[in-house]
């Protein structure tokens, strides 16, 4: 709710950008048409799905923390 951008990129291609805005939700749309809603509820935590499977759990406490993986490889740049 910080007005921060994350970039989510996949082999180094960025193919989605969750913008967490004043009201706190985001949608995001992907290149391949694969879309994630991401809203606050408590605790800031963002849900990000890519081709259905979930593979981002993004938490904010003042500064961004992203703990985002792909098949083992980071796909997330904060």
């Amino acid at each position: 709710s910080d007005g921060s951008v994350i970039v989510v990129s996949f082999s180094g291609v960025p193919v989605a950008v969750v913008s967490f805005t004043s009201i706190g939700v985001a949608v995001v749309p992907f290149s391949d048409g694969s879309v994630a809603v991401v809203s606050f509820s408590g605790v800031p935590v963002a849900v990000v799905s890519f081709t259905g499977v979930a593979v981002a759990v993004v938490s904010f406490a003042g500064i961004v923390v992203g703990v985002v993986s792909f098949i083992g490889v980071p796909v997330v740049t904060v």
